[in-house]
């Protein structure tokens, strides 16, 4: 996924129209920034990021459209007639549509930004391609092709993309009719619905060549065919194919081994061998025992039998780093569908994975205590409904005062101490901070009435301990709930689990007035 980094300057001041902004929805791929300039200036856009305006200075929109920049967007903010020529006009002051509209322009940014992605991706994949490589219509007009294609023969890109076979070849047309060369084995692939090899021979500017064609056919989203794409490979002289082998297979910019029907090494890549150390040489390596003792799966074997490939997510050591593969391993056939070898690709996904787990922590984590949240705290206990569980409901006494007297600082101060005791007396307890001054954990199974009583007594006197030692009046009141497994109802665990923490408050609260 393309990660767009896109800075919003959004000059109307109302509250009401930047709250509806900050409500937006943002995509995943987005990270946004927002900038307070009001001064008027159009001049500092940098280029390496997308800037969206957002603006009811008609003066401002003239400004921006004399800049005429590639990732320069704006919006008009009021009412104005529509034979303005305008990229956007929010003629509304209701703070939904405001929303909805600002998620539009947000989604409509990153496909604009993943488009390009995937269209440089396309280009910069098939020129690293050393054999020929085209897009084709239907009616046999070039759509895309790559740099090897261009020097076969001998024309720009620009000339070649809209052409057909007789121009591009310099070939002559036929004086009845339209069909362009090699449509024969096109029609074949287009028929079958899958790829077709041929040998094809073409005449170039350094006379005859033979090519070894590919010829695979494009669909679009409904299921009709489009196009095709073809791969020409120069059989003219074999001496230069394992050459250009090797060319392909270490440009390659992921880890790649190509393997014999029993598995032993015929090419590796330099990223490869990066992953396994230089000392390793590739005649040396056993692909069986490396994977056994360096490889660990953090998932299940997928097997795509129709696709001739297994796939399994991996982690393993590099260097001093632990990262994340996919690791693909595809069979190879020869023209006689006999199994001639394999080659293993590898995906990395070390900073996906992490991204995904920093997401996932952030949502899950309360970020003063670093204990779990509320709505994390709920999910577990709903995960486990129909397992026996106690639990423990707890809440701190005259944290209020602390917060009076000694200010909000010192209140997240005995927030914090209190979660850190929690962790310490509870390590195998999923616990939670559930909001202001209360917590919350559970305990698999059910814990007997006086292991109950001598886990609440240890909490009450380690917590009075910390705070009496640090001068402040702070206690905690525990309340505790039981819950059979028998029942997935939740809320009522919860609810009986706060009632006896109260129950528990009045008592303290009756001991002091005493």
């Amino acid at each position: 996924m393309v990660t767009v980094n896109i800075t919003v300057y959004a000059e109307l001041r109302q509250e009401k129209f930047l709250k509806a902004l900050k409500n937006a929805v943002e995509p995943d791929n987005v990270i946004l920034e927002y900038s307070d300039r009001t001064d008027g200036s159009v001049t500092e856009f940098s280029e390496d990021r997308a800037h969206l305006v957002i603006t009811d200075s008609y003066d401002r929109i003239e400004k921006l459209r004399t800049m005429n920049r590639h990732n320069l967007r704006y919006v008009f903010v009021g009412t104005i007639k529509l034979t303005e020529d305008l990229e956007d006009v929010w003629d509304t002051d209701n703070p939904a549509e405001i929303t909805a509209r600002f998620e539009r322009v947000l989604k409509h940014l990153t496909e604009q930004a993943s488009a390009w992605y995937y269209e440089q991706a396309l280009y910069t994949t098939i020129d690293t391609v050393p054999d020929m490589l085209w897009f084709k219509r239907l009616d046999g007009i070039h759509t895309m092709v790559n740099q090897a294609f261009t020097k076969v023969v001998h024309k720009k890109r620009e000339d070649i993309i809209g052409r057909d076979h007789f121009y591009i070849w310099n070939a002559p047309r036929p004086a009845e009719g339209n069909k362009f060369a090699c449509a024969e084995s096109e029609e074949i692939a287009i028929r079958t619905g899958r790829t077709y090899i041929c040998d094809e021979p073409v005449k170039t500017r350094e006379g005859m060549k033979q090519f070894t064609t590919y010829k695979t056919p494009l669909f679009d989203m409904f299921g009709n065919v489009l196009g095709t794409v073809g791969v020409g490979h120069d059989v003219t002289n074999f001496s230069n194919l394992g050459i250009e082998l090797d060319i392909l297979v270490d440009n390659l910019p992921f880890p790649m081994i190509i393997f014999t029907a029993d598995m032993k090494v015929v090419k590796m890549n330099s990223a490869f061998a990066e992953i396994i150390g230089e000392s390793t040489a590739p005649e040396d390596f056993v692909y069986s025992e490396w994977r056994q003792k360096c490889c660990r799966p953090v998932a299940q074997t997928v097997s795509e039998l129709e696709n001739h490939l297994v796939m399994q997510e991996i982690k393993l050591s590099v260097g001093t780093e632990e990262r994340s593969y996919i690791m693909r391993l595809q069979e190879i056939y020869d023209s006689f569908d006999n199994i001639t070898g394999y080659f293993l690709l590898m995906k990395d996904m070390t900073y996906q994975r992490a991204y995904e787990q920093s997401i996932l922590n952030a949502a899950n984590t309360d970020m003063l205590t670093n204990m779990y949240n509320r709505r994390f705290f709920y999910n577990y206990l709903t995960e486990h409904a129909l397992e026996p569980m106690t639990l423990f409901y707890m809440d701190l006494d005259r944290f209020k005062e602390v917060n009076d007297e000694y200010g909000h600082r010192k209140g997240d101060e005995v927030l914090i101490k209190t979660a850190n005791a929690i962790k310490a007396l509870f390590p195998g307890a999923a616990a939670a901070r559930l909001g202001g001054d209360e917590f919350a954990l559970v305990m698999n199974g059910i814990v007997g009435e006086s292991e109950t009583r001598e886990y609440c007594a240890n909490l009450e006197k380690t917590i009075h301990r910390i705070f009496s030692a640090d001068g402040l009046p702070v206690t905690m009141s525990v309340g505790v709930a039981v819950h059979d497994g028998r029942s997935a109802d939740i809320d009522s665990f919860m609810h009986l689990g706060d009632t006896r923490m109260y129950e528990e408050k009045k008592k303290h609260h009756r001991k002091d007035e005493d």
